[in-house]
């Protein structure tokens, strides 16, 4: 196959070519977001009241889970209100601590997540377009395999793209679940 006069492409090399580059980016993007999933569970794992309430007066450190840092965010607001003598509502406390404690947690491991699950679809149809164009372009036998491999090839490369896809998301949801109990455990500390 000759392209503008330009390029000559064997059909048979440019569909496992093309189809093993759209699976490999897909696959390692998944990975990363799944990487990045473990990260953000991990992060997000509720622990008991006890412990939150003898943590809660310690500096925050880059290890806390979001239940620590939930509880360690409240206390130390709540005592430097204490301390200026004008206390802001217990409410506004709360609320703006859910508010950062998501947003942060949302920034940290979800967005990332989200990203990676958007960049799929084009990805995969990237893959399912080479296949085609290696099918219009191609002047031979019109049932020949190569024609016939390339639909199915190409296809593949959506189809795997897409469940990665729809199952990053239902990941980012889940997520979001796990981290607003966790959020509201580090709430109930006593204030």
């Amino acid at each position: 196959m000759d392209i503008l006069g330009l390029i000559t492409i064997n059909p048979n090399s440019f569909n496992i070519w093309s189809l093993r580059v759209s699976l490999t980016l897909t696959t390692s993007i998944f990975i990363i977001a799944m990487i990045l999933a473990v990260r953000a569970f991990q992060h997000a794992k509720a622990l008991d009241h006890k412990h939150l309430d003898s943590v809660k007066d310690q500096h925050a450190t880059p290890g806390d889970t979001l239940s620590e840092s939930v509880a360690k965010m409240l206390w130390a607001t709540s005592q430097s209100d204490n301390t200026t003598g004008a206390a802001a509502p217990k409410e506004f406390l709360y609320d703006a601590t859910r508010e950062v404690a998501q947003n942060n947690f949302n920034g940290t491991f979800v967005n990332r997540i989200y990203m990676c699950a958007n960049l799929l679809p084009p990805i995969g149809l990237w893959g399912t377009v080479a296949g085609m164009i290696v099918i219009f372009l191609y002047t031979g036998d019109p049932g020949s395999a190569i024609n016939n491999g390339a639909i199915g090839a190409k296809l593949w490369s959506t189809y795997f793209a897409l469940m990665y896809y729809v199952l990053l998301q239902a990941i980012c949801v889940g997520l979001d679940v796990i981290a607003k109990r966790s959020i509201n455990r580090g709430l109930q500390v006593k204030i």
